[in-house]
């Protein structure tokens, strides 16, 4: 073999032993640092909470200490980056669901449904599918959606407004169907829909009412040709249907009643109003006839007057 053959052989050697040094060492850097991430993820008050996400974290650290360096590639860390995001964010997610406020709770269901989607991405990788990890974030975030549908229904019962207590009965329906509970989720939603039922009939009656009082109003306060009275009684029609409409909306705790006071006042100006022209009415009424009974009287007066006298002559003449 030539000298120069003999170095540029040797030169190759190196070269390749070199590599694979290097690629041996960076596979030990990986597992290393994935195991690092694995171990500085402590988050106790979550885990005392939700087991399943501690035994997720337990079973990915002895996946990959249990692995050959040189199977710990990035797809090994893409995985892991996963799953350790899912507890990352569950702990986010757990600590917003703690405010009484529905709507953080709103909130929190919303950044489940993402979390969701996580895991679903996390099945993909066979290592992690295998080992159940992708199972155990599930069942941590099915016993989430069941203490979500609890609250909501909780919140349903203890408010008095019914538009409200149909969203917060929709949502614990929902919350309880992710959750694995169908049976839950079947009652709140036989319950929303029932009370959703009779809130749309009654709300549409009250604004029927409410258009008729205003209809009745107007011609109240129009001047009429009719009888001695049609417009009172017109502006009390009004009055009515307005209680009518208040009575349905008090029923349901709603917020219209607020946006309807406006046709109330005018309801009760007019009738004042109104009160006060029928009273006047009356009054002149009440003169004019007491004027004509006195003059009436009086012609009755004179009249017996002249009787007496002309009786008192026929005397006196006999």
């Amino acid at each position: 073999m030539k000298p120069q053959s003999l170095v540029v052989l040797i030169l190759l050697t190196i070269v390749i032993f070199l590599s694979s040094s290097t690629i041996a060492a960076g596979s030990d850097e990986l597992k290393r640092d994935i195991l690092e991430d694995i171990l500085s993820q402590d988050k106790p008050g979550l885990f005392d909470d939700y087991g399943e996400l501690q035994l997720a974290k337990t079973k990915m650290q002895t996946v990959i200490q249990g692995m050959d360096s040189r199977d710990v590639t990035s797809t090994t860390k893409a995985w892991v980056d996963i799953s350790l995001g899912i507890i990352d964010d569950f702990e986010v997610m757990v600590n917003v669901s703690e405010s009484s406020d529905p709507f953080d709770h709103l909130t929190a269901i919303e950044a489940a449904d993402r979390l969701s989607m996580s895991i679903n991405k996390l099945k993909g990788y066979p290592t992690a599918e295998r080992n159940g990890i992708p199972m155990l974030s599930e069942l941590a975030l099915t016993r989430f959606y069941r203490g979500e549908g609890k609250f909501f229904e909780q919140a349903a019962r203890n408010t008095d407004e019914t538009k409200v207590k149909i969203d917060y009965e929709q949502n614990s329906s929902i919350a309880y169907r992710k959750g694995s509970m169908p049976s839950e989720a079947s009652r709140m939603e036989f319950e929303w829909r029932r009370d959703k039922r009779i809130y749309d009939r009654d709300m549409k009656r009250a604004s029927e009412y409410i258009n008729a009082a205003g209809v009745q109003r107007d011609n109240a306060i129009t001047p009429s040709s009719g009888f001695f009275g049609s417009n009172f009684m017109g502006i009390l029609k009004a009055r009515d249907s307005f209680e009518q409409a208040k009575g349905l909306y008090e029923k349901h705790k709603d917020k219209e009643l607020k946006n309807v006071k406006g046709i109330e006042d005018e309801i009760k100006d007019a009738y004042q109003k109104l009160m006060l022209d029928t009273l006047l009415r009356i009054v002149i009424y009440l003169l004019i006839l007491s004027i004509i009974v006195v003059i009436l009287w009086k012609d009755f007066k004179r009249w017996g007057d002249e009787l007496d006298d002309t009786r008192l002559g026929e005397e006196l003449i006999v």
